[in-house]
């Protein structure tokens, strides 16, 4: 499974925002502890922290690609 793959299944990459193909390659290019840090920040902060602080469409996509 791709990192961005794994990103998504954690809820972090949602389907409906489009990445472009060197941002979708930079999160593939991330270490697997990378990836794996993103996933604890999501899952120990929640749902409700990343919707209350971002909305869809904002420029840093914070809530569904915490990069």
């Amino acid at each position: 499974m791709s990192n961005f793959e794994r990103l998504q299944s954690a809820g972090l990459i949602e389907a409906q925002h489009s990445l472009t193909d060197d941002e979708i390659n930079s999160i593939n290019q991330l270490s697997a502890a990378e990836v794996d840090a993103l996933i604890s920040v999501r899952a120990k902060l929640g749902d409700d922290f990343f919707n209350r602080k971002v909305k869809v469409g904002d420029s840093h996509r914070m809530g569904t690609m915490a990069l």
